[in-house]
């Protein structure tokens, strides 16, 4: 699934999203392990895919599916700022993102589930997307998409959207 990203306009929810978390600092850095990100991963898991085999992963399984990469990938850290020292504040989420030739494919994102309001998940979509125009690219790649699978659901809210069906990319209905 690919969001053609000069079609895409963000729905009122998604707007919604962006002027929540409007102050987020989102910083690129290394792939690199990060005991941090490792912690978030970790709670992300057990709240959103407890059972699911990964909730339990080791710090070598969790280094081998996010920070190993053969091409051009980036892990974009969001913290809201720290308004008393002016610094970067708490950890909000972590994206892993390839960078290609016609668009940025989004890896996995893992996020504080904590607060029951928030739209991290969301927000960092939209965020990538805007990459994409700055960037020049015209695609945001969401990965894989089965239309009857309720933790996926969440794809379809971007747009219109592209599905590769045999071997050709077939806009959705926006």
């Amino acid at each position: 699934m690919r969001v053609p990203v000069d079609a895409f306009v963000a729905n009122r929810s998604q707007r919604r999203a962006l002027r929540q978390h409007r102050d987020l600092v989102a910083r690129v850095v290394g792939l690199a392990f990060e005991q941090e990100h490792y912690d978030l991963y970790l709670s992300y898991q057990s709240t959103r895919h407890a059972g699911g085999g990964m909730d339990n992963d080791s710090r070598e399984q969790y280094s081998q599916f996010l920070l190993q990469s053969k091409v051009n990938t980036r892990l974009v850290e969001f913290r809201a700022p720290d308004v008393s020292t002016g610094g970067h504040g708490r950890l909000c989420a972590v994206s892993i993102i390839d960078v290609l030739n016609d668009g940025l494919s989004s890896v996995y994102t893992f996020f504080d589930t904590a607060e029951a309001h928030a739209s991290y998940g969301t927000y960092n979509i939209l965020w990538q997307i805007e990459q994409c125009r700055l960037l020049r690219l015209p695609y945001l790649y969401l990965g894989y998409w089965i239309e009857a699978s309720p933790k996926m659901a969440y794809k379809a809210k971007f747009r219109p959207f592209e599905i590769l069906q045999q071997g050709r990319w077939v806009r959705q209905a926006g």
